[in-house]
């Protein structure tokens, strides 16, 4: 096994991308490939380990290989070698060279950069940390202020943000404007309907 060679037969070995069968002749020579010594020689798996590697039928794993060879991809090795590892000649796999000397240089063959903003195309969700009607604070709709989780009658917590006491009611809770203590507007964490209204004052 050479990683060189699986290397090539992964990323720069020339199968033709139109082809239907590019897949299965990709899977095809990677498994020779981990046969292979680092010239990319002697490589003779039989067809059952080939088949298991590539989850492909021995007929499929033929057709690859014929295929293989037609786009002079692999050749066959010297059958002597395969005999001085297989004594029995009736077990005696085919042996493949790989002709790892072709590359594939063509630009559509190789794999496009990913785009400059992982987020192109996609919609980022509007959150209380950057949401506009919020100034940048905690997430309006607070678990427990939020009046879906409230039982009825149930007086609301002072969020912090607003000068509000435990027994003020939602609608008298605001949030002040300027320093001077004159524009006001309700408090988005503890009146979740005005989170509009609290933007459009600002």
């Amino acid at each position: 096994m050479s990683i060189e060679v699986i290397n090539w037969a992964l990323t720069r070995a020339p199968i033709p991308r139109d082809r239907r069968d590019a897949s299965s002749l990709a899977v095809v020579l990677v498994g020779l490939a981990n046969h292979a010594d680092p010239d990319g020689r002697n490589a003779f798996p039989s067809l059952a380990r080939l088949s298991r590697y590539t989850r492909l039928s021995e007929r499929s794993v033929r057709y690859a290989l014929r295929a293989l060879e037609e786009l002079d991809l692999i050749q066959p090795s010297d059958p002597e070698i395969v005999a001085a590892y297989v004594k029995r000649a009736d077990r005696r796999p085919n042996g493949y060279n790989l002709t790892i000397h072709l590359v594939d240089n063509s630009d559509d063959g190789r794999q496009s950069l990913p785009p400059v903003d992982p987020h192109e195309g996609q919609t980022v969700p509007t959150r209380g940390a950057n949401s506009d009607p919020t100034g940048g604070k905690a997430c309006p709709r607070n678990v427990l202020n939020h009046p879906a989780n409230r039982p009825p009658g149930a007086p609301v917590s002072p969020c912090g943000q607003c000068d509000a006491r435990p027994a003020d009611p939602v609608s008298a809770r605001v949030v002040w404007l300027d320093a001077d203590r004159v524009r006001s507007a309700l408090c988005p964490r503890c009146h979740p309907a005005a989170i509009g209204s609290a933007g459009a004052a600002r």
